[in-house]
């Protein structure tokens, strides 16, 4: 948008005429300024900026700036270091040589890259923050490693190489997880394109700013030891600014542990608590409980929950299974406590909100367990006595629960946990299910 001033009627006060151009020229400046910065803000935040965007987004992305920035650097450096090290420009670098080792460090890292994402990938969801911490650190090593194949034999350039690159392989594909885990909590609107396409506007200027900077540090010297210098500078700073990136993140999503601490809260004192309420009890980014919270506390978690395990994982006999499924044959979870351990194992047909329910009533579940001092070893019978009391408990309780997690802007339609897939199917709870259509 741009302002236009209507020239007035001609006036014989040259005074004045002088006065309105000079208004028109100043206005004119500002009209070319308004334009650059509408097409900066088209280019690089979302549309609807800061209405359509999570309030975090601003510190996030700033910090994410930096990081991105200084890996940039930090990779320009280790490049340099590669290169160096396989001895571009001499007699040893004929043959292709170089192209055959640069082409397996790069296959050997692909290799190891698929084994690490087959055991952790799980896990990418319901602990994004903690996964970004960690792949930033295995960036770190992965360019450590890098930059000593500059100062060790030509032998070892291979193994070093692949091992570097192995490890920023795994950054890249956490990177990539974790960040599409933080865009949809940035979009509360819905417009994941327009924040994905921004960021990436974002990131391309931090990448390119970096490899200018790294390009100008290494025209200063190639020596191993500079290099060395300027990452042990570098490295720290990236840290941090990860680390800082992180706090700024405040999503009021709901994963395993502040959905177990809410529910402790709850039972406790009958309340739902906002998000700050809950940093005294976490660590790691607010995806971990912390360990001192423990039974002796007020609001500790006595108990270990494990969700979605199998059911030879979760019963110590099949005679407790028919038992425990006689009681929740109408719910889409069944629960045994075992070996310290309250196992919660889901039906196929499980949503958020059973997972939801099924940890409030593990809960309350151990409490009256713990009250009573009841084992299902000693006293069956009150075993199941108690898992009866405890989910009358939940469905008198649950509704307003969920009412209250809505009231303070926790985001009840998704639950994030550590899915490995598994679920049960029980022939009650179809039995069930057809009662119910039966008398409706």
């Amino acid at each position: 948008m741009s302002w236009q001033w209507i020239q007035p009627a001609e006036d014989t006060n040259q005074k004045k005429k002088r006065e309105w151009y000079q208004l028109k020229q100043n206005n004119s400046g500002f009209s070319a300024f308004n334009s650059m910065k509408q097409n900066m803000r088209e280019m690089f935040l979302p549309v609807g900026y800061p209405e359509s965007v999570h309030d975090c987004y601003k510190k996030f992305h700033a910090w994410l700036f930096l990081e991105t920035y200084v890996g940039s650097a930090i990779g320009v450096l280790c490049s340099q270091a590669m290169l160096a090290s396989l001895g571009l420009g001499t007699i040893e670098a004929t043959g292709g040589a170089v192209a055959i080792q640069w082409v397996l460090k790069d296959g050997i890292g692909e290799i190891g890259k698929l084994f690490f994402i087959k055991r952790y990938a799980s896990s990418f969801d319901s602990h994004p923050k903690t996964w970004k911490f960690v792949c930033e650190i295995f960036s770190t090593v992965g360019s450590f490693l890098q930059l000593c194949t500059s100062v060790v034999t030509p032998k070892l350039f291979l193994p070093l190489a692949a091992a570097g690159n192995m490890f920023e392989l795994i950054h890249e594909s956490i990177w990539i997880a974790s960040h599409m885990t933080f865009t949809k909590h940035f979009s509360p609107n819905g417009n994941i394109g327009d924040i994905v396409a921004k960021d990436d506007a974002q990131m391309s200027t931090a990448h390119l700013m970096g490899m200018l900077t790294g390009v100008g540090l290494i025209s200063v010297s190639h020596s191993p030891m500079f290099l060395f210098g300027v990452f042990a500078v570098l490295s720290p700073i990236n840290i941090w600014s990860t680390t800082k990136m992180l706090h700024a993140a405040k999503f009021e999503i709901l994963n395993q542990a502040k959905l177990t601490l809410l529910s402790r809260e709850f039972i406790d004192s009958g309340a739902v608590v906002e998000y700050d309420k809950l940093k005294d009890r976490e660590i790691g980014f607010g995806e971990w409980i912390k360990p001192t919270y423990g039974k002796n506390k007020k609001g500790g978690i006595a108990v270990n929950l494990k969700l979605g395990p199998s059911a030879e994982q979760a019963y110590g006999v099949a005679g407790e299974v028919e038992g425990v499924v006689q009681v929740l044959k109408h719910e889409n979870y069944l629960l045994n406590f075992h070996k310290n351990t309250m196992w919660v194992m889901f039906h196929q047909d499980a949503g958020s909100n059973d997972v939801i329910r099924s940890i409030l009533h593990s809960l309350k579940f151990h409490d009256s367990l713990s009250k009573s001092n009841i084992t299902k070893e000693t006293d069956w019978d009150g075993y199941i006595r108690t898992l009866e009391d405890s989910l009358a408990w939940t469905k008198d309780n649950y509704p307003k629960f969920v009412a209250e997690l809505d009231q303070k802007n926790w985001q009840s339609d998704i639950v994030y946990w550590n899915d490995s897939g598994m679920r049960l199917k029980w022939k009650e709870h179809e039995l069930a299910e057809e009662d119910i259509q039966i008398t409706n």
